[in-house]
């Protein structure tokens, strides 16, 4: 998509690069005439600098373009490293070692609630029932 914009502006800005320079030779002579009056003159200026403002524009516009393709393309190489490291790890195992380590973190997690539960379980018992003091 990007590459055909950038087709599309600088077709745009090659076209309107030599309409700018005939109708700029054009306004030129309109210009240092002497027989153009005052009005003629700075129609002529005026039209030249709205030519050479369209093609600033169109030239700002396609090195926008530009960017953004060598951004686009950053980025796919970005994703295709990132794809092949993600590959590498998953062929080493390093992944599914990963989800081992996670799975018994989980398992400690629920441990840690468990004893923390019995522990509380066995103040309560103490507390409610003096008597039991071999649990202690």
């Amino acid at each position: 998509m990007l590459d055909k914009t950038a087709k599309r502006i600088q077709k745009s800005l090659d076209d309107g690069k030599d309409a700018a320079r005939r109708q700029a030779a054009a306004y030129e002579q309109v210009l240092v005439s002497k027989e153009a009056s005052v009005e003629q003159k700075l129609k002529a200026f005026v039209a030249k600098a709205f030519e050479l403002e369209r093609l600033e524009r169109l030239s700002s516009q396609l090195s926008l373009v530009y960017t953004l393709q060598m951004f686009a393309f950053k980025v796919k190489v970005l994703e295709i490293s990132v794809s092949k490291t993600n590959e590498q790890l998953a062929k080493s195992g390093v992944l599914e070692k990963s989800n081992e380590i996670d799975d018994v973190k989980k398992h400690i997690e629920a441990l840690k609630i468990l004893v923390e539960a019995q522990f509380e379980s066995l103040k309560d018992i103490k507390d409610s029932n003096k008597d039991l003091a071999y649990i202690f």
